[in-house]
């Protein structure tokens, strides 16, 4: 808490005493409950009472505040000159104090009259300087140069209207009295003179009114000041006029007046014991200070007539000849300072206008530059978005953007009812054609049989890159006998189609035909029903169509699964030399991969799947960080958590994995399982940022299953975590990174296994 928030309570109390003692002061002068000498007594006495107990107060509070800041703290703000401004303005008061005590010490003791001039005005009249110095030190906020300067002339223009009316009225007469000694006279006109030089400190005052530290404090000397000119002014003209007596309620403004002084000299004491301001608090008084304000503007042009009707009028009343040309020279002066001050307002303008042309050109060029950013920002875009569906070698949609328009077909077909074929087609012995001319004659055969199925396309069918030699067509509102015609025919092309390459082998390909709805309705079954009568076309001699329906098709996938047990031991033994690869690379990853395996299964099993798609989910969980061999020992068996650039290398082992198992025939299914394994739910995982169920279902379980086989396992970088935990964590993220359907679903075989333990 500030300083000036804890000593609140002094200015309270001085705020408090200074209205209380006022207003009982005012109460008695208007009522009048007693005699008049007795009335004159009391006036008298409050007169000096009034300061005096302002300055007491004053002391109070410095005296409390020097007890605070004796600890080590925060400098005060302001100079050490500057730090002088409160006591002076406090011994202000006490001089007029002091004079008004030497008043009543005449008046009431001696039963004399105040000669004059006296001490008492040497009292009266100290206070002035003191004063005027303590509004000049007050630490203020400096502004610039042209706002210092405006507010000048402003002020000079105000200080002569105010001087000629002086002069007409109070100054002059006093200076040009007759029957006055020259002291008297000098000691007579000197309360006007410093009435005029509390008016140019009151000017200063409102030049910093929007000080925000020392706002406060100078409202309160503000208003002192105005009171005691007011009734210096006020008592100067009825003296002048001897209409003036001690005991009317105009004798209030003086004790009024320099408590005020008091109270502002306190809370300028406070607020320079108050840290500084901040810079931005700095340039927020600077901005604000630097544009004028309505009546500094205005007060101007509102002198002008009133000293024209004062010319006016002292010109047409006899009796005032000699203070008449006094009149007559302020007018002048403040109408010459009026039109010089035009004329500034004038090359202000004009400089504000060229200011303002620049800036509106500058901005309409800032315009179209940003204008020709955004267009840039847009094309940018349009490049990013077509690099990232689109195949860099055959310009082709890529795997991604192939599995979005299977998804958007069958929405279509869904919704109004419609049916679709897809076409699976993969080129016969390319892995011939790469090893035996070369991987650039390879790209360069996959480019040309890419143009050649796109020209017998309609243009509503879409032909897209699956994977290296494999591509997928999208039929739409075709049914199986037009799908197999298509088909055919583009088998018929590529077959008749002599490639460019000087003495390299005719290419042929092999299709396999689903179709939507008669064969599946799910993307995932109709790519496997469409790739499974692919491998039945290459089995049964390639360079042929086959539909899922064929009995040849169907009778290989049963053979396929009487065979499976010389085949499935063989891939067996594949996936295991796959996964001591992971497991000689980092210890921590084999076991990690037995986990996850273990728990996959058993998640297949509780959601109901079929044994050939358990059977796969093992396969792919016993694969899925198969693709760790390619990330460097430097990242994989680092101690500590990874930085931005070694996660990105991290990122990469989905697509790595899935590239390895794509290129084992009995592993072709997993691979999409385990290029998908860090998908999450929301759309928000890599490496193809799919969402909900275009994430095969395999690999939801396993990203489940990993997720919390990681958590409970204790790595290099930080401890195990409890079951409890890592099942409260999950549950978090259902719905966000892993499918909800699927963290219940491990929930219930936790539980299951539990219940079994504790029975066993």
């Amino acid at each position: 808490m500030s300083t000036v928030r804890r000593h609140s309570s002094s200015l309270r109390l001085s705020a408090v005493v200074l209205v209380t003692v006022n207003c009982l002061l005012a109460t008695w002068l208007a009522v009048k409950p007693a005699s008049h000498a007795r009335i004159v007594a009391v006036d008298d006495i409050m007169q000096s009472a009034g300061p005096l107990l302002g300055v007491l107060l004053y002391l109070l509070g410095s005296w409390r505040l020097k007890r605070v800041s004796s600890h080590p703290g925060p400098a005060p703000r302001g100079g050490r000159a500057q730090r002088l401004a409160p006591p002076f303005l406090a011994l202000g008061a006490l001089c007029f104090a002091i004079g008004q005590a030497i008043w009543a010490f005449y008046e009431l003791v001696l039963h004399q009259p105040t000669p004059f001039p006296s001490l008492a005005d040497a009292g009266y009249l100290m206070a002035y300087p003191f004063f005027f110095v303590g509004v000049f030190l007050l630490p203020v906020r400096r502004t610039s140069l042209a706002s210092r300067s405006r507010l000048l002339l402003e002020g000079l223009l105000i200080l002569v209207a105010v001087v000629t009316f002086s002069w007409y009225f109070i100054l002059g007469p006093t200076l040009l009295q007759d029957g006055e000694t020259i002291l008297a006279r000098v000691v007579g006109t000197a309360y006007p003179t410093c009435d005029l030089v509390l008016v140019f400190g009151l000017l200063l005052l409102s030049a910093h009114a929007r000080d925000p530290v020392m706002r406060s404090t100078i409202r309160v000397l503000s208003a002192g000041l105005a009171m005691i000119v007011v009734t210096d002014s006020i008592f100067d003209y009825q003296t002048l006029h001897g209409t003036y007596a001690t005991g009317g309620l105009v004798d209030v403004g003086w004790p009024l007046g320099y408590m005020l002084i008091a109270l502002g000299a306190l809370a300028a004491r406070l607020s320079m014991a108050e840290e500084g301001q901040s810079s931005a608090e700095a340039e927020a008084f600077a901005e604000e200070a630097s544009q004028p304000r309505l009546w500094h503007t205005l007060a101007p042009y509102g002198l002008v007539p009133a000293v024209a009707a004062l010319m006016v009028y002292a010109g047409h009343v006899r009796g005032d000849e000699k203070v008449e040309p006094g009149v007559f020279v302020g007018g002048a002066v403040l109408i010459a300072l009026v039109l010089v001050r035009q004329l500034l307002v004038i090359l202000e303008n004009r400089q504000l206008y060229r200011a303002a042309v620049a800036n509106a050109a500058r901005l309409q060029a800032a315009e179209a530059e940003l204008r020709a950013n955004n267009r840039a920002l847009a094309e940018a875009n349009t490049r990013l978005e077509s690099l990232a569906t689109t195949d860099p070698l055959t310009n082709l949609p890529n795997h991604r953007a192939v599995v979005a328009a299977i998804d958007h077909e069958l929405e279509r077909a869904h919704r109004y009812n419609r049916s679709f074929a897809l076409l699976f087609i993969d080129i016969d012995h390319f892995k011939s054609l790469n090893d035996g001319c070369g991987h650039s004659a390879g790209d360069a055969a996959l480019r040309e049989f890419a143009a050649v199925v796109q020209s017998a396309l309609r243009g509503s069918d879409v032909l897209g890159r699956w994977g290296g030699e494999e591509f997928v067509v999208i039929l739409p509102e075709t049914d199986p006998d037009g799908a197999a015609a298509i088909a055919e025919r583009l088998r018929a092309l590529v077959a008749g189609h002599p490639l460019s390459l000087a003495s390299g082998p005719r290419l042929t390909c092999s299709i396999g035909v689903a179709h939507f709805p008669f064969d599946v309705r799910d993307r995932e079954g109709l790519i496997e029903m469409a790739d499974r009568a692919m491998y039945a076309a290459k089995r049964l001699g390639r360079n042929q169509v086959r539909l899922t329906g064929d009995p040849a098709v169907a009778a290989l996938a049963d053979e396929a699964g009487q065979a499976g047990t010389r085949e499935e031991a063989a891939l067996v033994g594949t996936v295991e030399a796959l996964a001591s690869l992971v497991q000689a690379r980092d210890r921590s990853t084999g076991h990690h991969i037995a986990a996850v395996s273990t728990l996959s299964t058993e998640l297949g099993h509780h959601l109901g799947l079929s044994a050939s798609d358990v059977s796969n989910l093992t396969l792919a969980a016993w694969l899925h960080d198969i693709g760790k061999v390619a990330v460097p020992d430097s990242v994989l068996q680092k101690p500590a958590r990874l930085t931005e650039e070694e996660w990105a290398v991290m990122r990469t082992h989905p697509v790595v994995g899935a590239e390895v198992t794509g290129h084992v025939p009995g592993l072709r299914l997993v691979a999409p399982v385990i290029r998908a394994h860090h998908e999450r739910w929301d759309g928000r995982g890599y490496p193809d940022g799919l969402a909900r169920e275009q994430i095969p279902l395999l690999a939801r379980i396993i990203a489940v299953a990993d997720a919390y086989s990681t958590m409970i396992a204790e790595r290099p970088y930080r401890h195990a975590r409890s079951a409890q935990d890592a099942r409260a964590e999950l549950q978090r993220c259902a719905g966000s990174q892993f499918d909800p359907a699927i963290v219940q679903a491990l929930l219930d075989v936790l539980d299951r296994n539990l219940t079994l333990q504790r029975a066993s």
